[in-house]
């Protein structure tokens, strides 16, 4: 993404003071999105998961569910945060790299959809310096082999207007097929499906419950109607579905992308490309 300087009149910036605001102590309040995992609210507002986890009373910090209220502890009063106005020429880069935080992180504490609109007099809070952990490198994965299974992910997909192939190479780079597989963040089966997630689509969308632990179709199922929930959201665009199957709409659609993202949708299609095209 490339960063456009904001150009405003002169005579506006004058009548506004030229100063930093100190310090201060606040938390951001997110609203979490379908998707979305409590590691990377933590990694985009440069904070941890424990810390949130008990801001917010979760007893399991896997279970978070869309339009969750979530109020994010430290994002502006964390190791070197605080509050900037923002001044004549500013740019958003700008501004964090002065701040010494990451433009995503800058653009997520503050709810900018538009990395090139901050205008002068803008109060921004600046997170707190976190150390990103790094994230696995993804390996190509072989093709697995079920055909039972593959023709019900067929069937599955078809139902839910969803190109099959694209069903399986997200179930293929997320859990090799198994039904088994729990992530670390608690995602669960073949689509690996988080459990807010699961409980969002029982509730909101379909209106009954599944068994996605033990029951593959079930698993299939909530994992193809997900996806095709974000293909009408993003205009069908197979690359941003995709990456907002892995982080959250909500970012996506704000054009903020996580660390991983590009490798985890580029992968997907790359797989999907390679044994389903």
């Amino acid at each position: 993404m490339i960063l456009r300087r904001l150009v405003l009149p002169a005579l506006f910036g004058l009548l506004l003071p030229l100063v930093l605001v100190s310090a201060v102590s606040a938390a951001v309040r997110h609203t979490v999105s379908p998707g979305e995992t409590l590691s990377y609210i933590a990694i985009i507002y440069e904070t941890t998961v424990d810390e949130i986890a008990g801001r917010n009373g979760l007893a399991n910090p896997d279970f978070i569910y869309p339009g969750q209220e979530l109020d994010i502890p430290g994002a502006g009063g964390g190791a070197d945060g605080g509050a900037y106005v923002v001044q004549p020429g500013d740019t958003l880069s700008g501004i964090a790299w002065q701040q010494g935080v990451t433009t995503d992180a800058l653009q997520a504490a503050n709810g900018i959809s538009d990395a090139d609109y901050v205008y002068i007099g803008q109060v921004l809070t600046i997170p707190s310096a976190y150390s990103e952990p790094a994230l696995p490198t993804l390996a190509f994965p072989d093709r697995p082999w079920d055909p039972s299974l593959e023709a019900m992910i067929d069937d599955i997909a078809w139902m839910e207007g969803v190109d099959p192939g694209l069903v399986k190479a997200v179930a293929t780079v997320e859990s090799g097929w198994s039904q088994w597989a729990i992530s670390y963040a608690g995602a669960i089966g073949i689509m690996q499906v988080m459990p807010g997630t699961v409980w969002w689509l029982e509730w909101q969308v379909f209106g009954f419950d599944f068994n996605e632990y033990e029951s593959a179709w079930d698993n299939v199922r909530l994992g193809a109607r997900y996806l095709r929930i974000l293909l009408d959201a993003t205009g069908w665009d197979y690359y941003d579905a995709v990456a907002a199957y892995y982080q959250g709409l909500t970012p996506t659609e704000a054009g903020v992308y996580y660390a991983g993202t590009d490798d985890y949708a580029s992968m997907v299609l790359a797989v999907r490309a390679a044994y389903w095209p």
